[in-house]
């Protein structure tokens, strides 16, 4: 594409691909929907591609007019995939492409340079606590800082992450939080006795929740041994979990071992939360890591108290003592006693909800979310236009150069996605040396 024909395209609406290659619905994916549904048609033409097996869902979640591209593009074997997407991606000129999560722009992202978009963003939704060992290589995710022209954190400490372990240029971050619609979650009081009589429970029962992937890395092992040691003092006490994952046999087989059976309910996946919310006392989040985890944000919208892990950008939501208690991770004996506190003093579960409440609406709003992200894909445009901003893709805008990418060979579909990667960024570095 030439910078003529690029100019030209934004008299109109601006393109934009938002890439998911998730398999499993959480945070990231409710983010994405919730972008897709109140971005501005006046000026944005958006489209996704996700992993077929979240197709339906993300249809079901998203308005009519937003085309959406099942694609299976979830290991670096998948070249074909790859080479899909550089083709819709060339066909339909997209300005910005902007992936989420880790996995989802390893992929992405050099694709969408080697194809030529100018413009490159990807969100970090935590600071990848899980990449240990030889994951935890940075030289790649340093590489390609020169191609993405804005990182979006969700939270502070996902800002520091990106300065100080992928040494991202702090002008290339944007800290954007996580945002609600508050509106949603104004839900009538008979949801809560309906699940409640639902699950078998009783206005009687303090009833804990959380939402989660069944993922080791949320700490549901942790509230489990918690909740064993609760409820020697409270035997009404009940947990409900919602969410999907490949935890669940594992947590199945430890509510049997500890004697939780008949309190916990693991229900899946449930696409009405703000209901399931308004069931519960106490919402609860030990993670071990995290971003800044839109489920903390619906628990406070909704008014209710929660105890959660002091990691990443929670503690920039929940003011501790305030509007709700947090604890160490992977410490079930502290988890335990911060949710004692809160089981027994139902005036400091009213008091902490009501803050919590006003803290979204200050502060967490999917307004304030939204106004950002579309005022940052309209700055990075306007930039490009005006010369200040390098391309992702500048390589090929040289006036009077050829690009040397444009001369690569399409791999074939045997052959390793890695390879083109390692092509893309060798024609790179020999163009600009």
């Amino acid at each position: 594409m030439t910078k003529d024909g690029y100019e030209s395209t934004m008299n109109g609406c601006r393109s934009i691909l938002y890439f998911t290659n998730s398999t499993l619905w959480g945070g990231a994916e409710e983010h994405i929907c919730g972008l897709l549904r109140k971005l501005s048609r006046r000026l944005f033409r958006a489209h996704l591609v996700c992993d077929p097996t979240m197709y339906e869902r993300f249809r079901v979640g998203t308005p009519g007019h937003i085309d959406i591209t099942p694609l299976a593009f979830s290991s670096p074997k998948h070249v074909a995939a790859a080479i899909r997407f550089a083709r819709l991606l060339v066909r339909e000129q997209f300005q910005i492409v902007h992936s989420h999560m880790f996995w989802s722009s390893l992929f992405a992202s050099p694709v969408a340079w080697a194809s030529r978009v100018p413009i490159i963003v990807e969100t970090l939704h935590g600071t990848e606590a899980w990449r240990t060992g030889w994951k935890a290589n940075w030289t790649v995710d340093r590489a390609t800082t020169r191609f993405v022209s804005k990182y979006i954190a969700v939270c502070e400490s996902d800002a520091r992450f990106l300065e100080n372990k992928k040494q991202v240029p702090a002008q290339k971050i944007a800290i954007i939080h996580n945002g609600v619609d508050t509106r949603r979650f104004a839900v009538p009081q008979d949801a809560r006795k309906a699940i409640r009589h639902a699950l078998g429970f009783t206005e009687a029962d303090s009833v804990l929740i959380m939402v989660a992937r069944l993922h080791p890395g949320k700490g549901h092992r942790v509230l489990l041994d918690a909740m064993r040691q609760l409820l020697h003092f409270y035997p009404k006490l009940k947990l409900i979990c919602l969410g999907e994952g490949e935890g669940e046999p594992e947590l199945r087989a430890l509510c049997e071992s500890f004697g939780l059976a008949h309190c916990v309910r693991l229900v899946g996946y449930q696409k009405n939360v703000p209901e399931w919310l308004t069931a519960a006392d106490v919402n609860v989040l030990p993670s071990f890591y995290e971003g800044l985890p839109l489920t903390i944000l619906e628990a406070m919208a909704c008014g209710l108290p929660t105890v959660a892990s002091n990691v990443g950008g929670i503690p920039e939501a929940i003011e501790d003592g305030v509007s709700g208690l947090l604890v160490p991770p992977g410490d079930p004996h502290r988890l335990a006693e911060a949710l004692s506190v809160l089981v027994r003093d139902v005036a400091m579960r009213g008091r902490f909800g009501h803050a919590a409440r006003a803290r979204v609406e200050q502060g967490f709003t999917f307004e304030q979310q939204i106004s950002s992200t579309e005022r940052m894909y309209l700055e990075l445009c306007d930039a490009l236009n005006a010369n200040r901003l390098e391309p992702a893709n500048s390589h090929v805008l040289e006036p009077g150069r050829e690009s040397s990418a444009s001369s690569m060979p399409v791999p074939s579909a045997g052959s390793d996605l890695s390879t083109m990667c390692a092509a893309t960024h060798e024609a790179y570095n020999t163009e600009h040396s």
